[in-house]
């Protein structure tokens, strides 16, 4: 699996050893891992964009560079994790970028825990420490490769159904499959949250 790991640069003064705690977890998985903190990200820029790196004074004046290796190594990945102890909009941006993308994004925290605030198919988040890291970042892979196992089915509709999927999937900008599947997500959410299971 290819993944790509970040945290904010603003916060490594503090965080720093959680940042390590979670890299280091996440290679105990032996998957591809690409990272700022791995000093690897930049070969996510094709070779002539990687000379600016050997400029640290180029690097330092234009982080527009610095930027496009992120974009594109979330463009790269499967899997995103972003460390957010520290919270920064650039982070924020990244996690919209990944998702955008419909790339399983985890962001963790030792402060927080934001799938109580964010509600997405492909985000998910959680508070950690280093007794349960491991579990969760497992847990996330699992979920990762389940997301990917997608199943078919045939659904016969009658014409005045199709219209209205139609009219409503294009007020909302998706397609009409995108829009089912949002309607069984809400009513899914809704039945976990009044304590029925997927199961039940």
């Amino acid at each position: 699996m290819k993944v790509f790991f970040t945290a904010s640069y603003h916060g490594k003064e503090k965080y720093q050893k959680n940042y390590d705690v979670v890299r280091n977890t996440i290679k105990l998985f032996k998957v591809e891992l690409v990272s700022p903190e791995e000093n690897n990200y930049h070969l996510m820029l094709d070779t002539r964009e990687q000379k600016i790196f050997s400029n640290p004074d180029l690097l330092r004046t234009d982080k527009f560079w610095h930027y496009e290796a992120i974009r594109n190594g979330i463009h790269w990945a499967e899997a995103v994790i972003i460390e957010i102890s520290q919270e920064d909009f650039q982070l924020g941006h990244e996690v919209s970028l990944a998702l955008m993308e419909k790339k399983p994004v985890l962001c963790l925290s030792v402060n927080d825990d934001f799938s109580k605030k964010i509600h997405h198919d492909y985000f998910f988040a959680a508070k950690y420490s280093s007794s349960n890291i491991q579990a969760i970042i497992q847990d996330f892979f699992a979920k990762v490769r389940s997301l990917t196992l997608s199943r078919r089915f045939n659904l016969f509709l009658y014409p005045h159904q199709v219209d209205y999927l139609e009219k409503v999937a294009k007020k909302y900008g998706t397609n009409m499959s995108e829009y089912i599947r949002k309607l069984i997500d809400i009513d899914r959410r809704g039945a976990l949250e009044q304590g029925q299971s997927d199961n039940s």
